[in-house]
């Protein structure tokens, strides 16, 4: 009886903690989308390279509804920014933008107004 109800208990703390994990991705995302966080968004040409970067603070992310492309408002300028197609973002944790820029291929450095300028060969 015992090796049946450890069974249980060890499937049941399994399903838990899986679920759980999920949950905290999703409150995350959730919260970023709501409260606002610090982001990296990089959108690329159609050759795969960088061509636009921002990096943003206290922003708040959103999916266009049946759209590929997300939406923010620029604290700076009040305007609403609209991107789709080919884009990467990643929400940066602590104050790393440095970190968080280098997982998407881009100097941190080298975003100036939402262009991103790199090194010529």
């Amino acid at each position: 009886m015992w090796k049946n109800g450890r069974r249980v208990f060890v499937v049941l703390s399994l399903v838990l903690l899986t679920g759980c994990a999920g949950m905290q991705r999703s409150c995350s995302s959730s919260w970023a989308g709501m409260a606002g966080n610090d982001w990296i968004v990089v959108q690329y040409d159609a050759g795969m390279q960088p061509k636009c970067a921002w990096k943003l603070q206290g922003v708040s992310i959103a999916n266009e509804e049946g759209s590929d492309g997300i939406y923010w408002k620029d604290s700076t300028t009040g305007h609403l920014i609209h991107i789709s197609g080919w884009y990467n973002r990643v929400q940066v944790d602590n104050g790393r933008f440095d970190e968080a820029a280098k997982l998407v291929g881009i100097d941190v450095n080298l975003i100036k107004n939402g262009k991103y300028t790199p090194a010529s060969p």
